[in-house]
């Protein structure tokens, strides 16, 4: 089964996270390829979509913290990455350390996406990122 939870739509500028209510357009007959075995059918559905932009703050939890980033991931599928220099310390406490576990409240910096595949760069330096409380 194709995990379309990953794949970004280029048509959609999305995410497909869910697919719902698939519905075969009963008007608009099937077209079947002259030289290839594929039918064509006309579908109606609903897609729940992730499309983040720029500036959003999203939701994440801190999955590894390496020497020059910490990586994140959001929704529980999605990564980011995070550079050192994209992170203000000072909103880090000895309860709330930047750590694997913590939740935390990022910007998104940039929205990537490559071959189908999908990721994040985000930033924990701006208004109101840091760890949730």
């Amino acid at each position: 089964m194709l995990d379309l939870r990953r794949i970004y739509s280029d048509g959609l500028d999305a995410v497909i996270i869910n697919i719902t209510d698939v519905a075969i357009e009963q008007h608009k007959p099937p077209h079947v390829a002259t030289f290839a075995p594929t039918v064509h059918v006309y579908a109606q559905a609903k897609l729940l979509l992730f499309q983040p932009n720029r500036g959003q703050i999203l939701h994440g939890v801190v999955t590894k913290v390496g020497h020059d980033y910490c990586a994140i991931k959001t929704l529980g599928v999605f990564n980011a990455t995070v550079s050192r220099k994209d992170v203000d310390t000072s909103k880090f406490s000895e309860q709330n350390q930047l750590v694997p576990g913590t939740e935390v409240r990022f910007a998104v910096k940039d929205v990537n996406h490559e071959g189908g595949f999908f990721s994040l760069t985000g930033a924990l330096n701006k208004e109101n990122t840091g760890p949730v409380v």
